[in-house]
């Protein structure tokens, strides 16, 4: 089976400059630094409002503008960064994201329930936390501390957003600094390596 939900294609000029938000495009030298969080929060709530109906609310532009400018998308990003201020270590804890996402939304009229899972065991309890959530329709936010392969060299301290899964060829798709990456899960959650991964779904 292969799932993608319909992240959000960020336009600017007419062109497409992101797969989801970007950090880069922050105005403040630290929240272009710790602003993935938001980034993240940003990602789930766009998700929502603009594949669900009962959800409009949580991303509403600017009557006329298209959500998928980046300067209403921006918007957005600088709303949830209130929410989800990172401090001096950065914004590296999963209960906080789903706190602090849970009271984005309830202040707009919307009510989630979170759940979230620290160090995965395995790959099994991983994928088995990961996949049903996207086959219902609900993006992952996905916390990586630390992880010592190669390709996530720039990737620790980080939260992207995972937007789909493609099971026959065993990877995860996800929303990075506004890229559009699949991953290979089996790398990912290599029980040989030790790393420092969370994630929070909601529903």
């Amino acid at each position: 089976m292969r799932k993608e939900l319909c992240c959000p294609q960020i336009i600017k000029d007419g062109r497409i400059i992101g797969y989801g938000g970007d950090q880069e495009w922050f105005p403040g030298d630290f929240q272009r630094l710790a602003g993935c969080g938001s980034v993240t929060g940003s990602n789930i709530a766009a998700l929502y409002a603009m594949n669900k109906d009962e959800f409009k609310s949580l991303y509403q532009p600017e009557e006329g503008q298209d959500a998928k400018e980046q300067e209403q998308y921006l918007k957005l990003m600088q709303t949830m960064y209130q929410y989800m201020k990172p401090g001096f270590m950065g914004y590296p804890l999963i209960g906080r994201f789903a706190k602090d996402f849970k009271r984005y939304a309830a202040d707009r009229g919307i009510e989630f329930k979170s759940e979230q899972l620290f160090l995965p065991k395995s790959k099994e309890q991983a994928l088995d936390f990961i996949l049903p959530s996207l086959k219902e329709e609900n993006p992952v936010a996905f916390l990586i501390l630390r992880h010592p392969t190669y390709e996530l060299r720039e990737d620790n301290w980080h939260w992207v957003t995972i937007t789909g899964f493609d099971e026959e060829k065993e990877l995860l798709i996800w929303s990075n600094c506004g890229e559009r990456e699949e991953i290979d899960w089996n790398m990912l959650f290599d029980t040989d390596k030790k790393y420092y991964v969370g994630m929070v779904k909601f529903q």
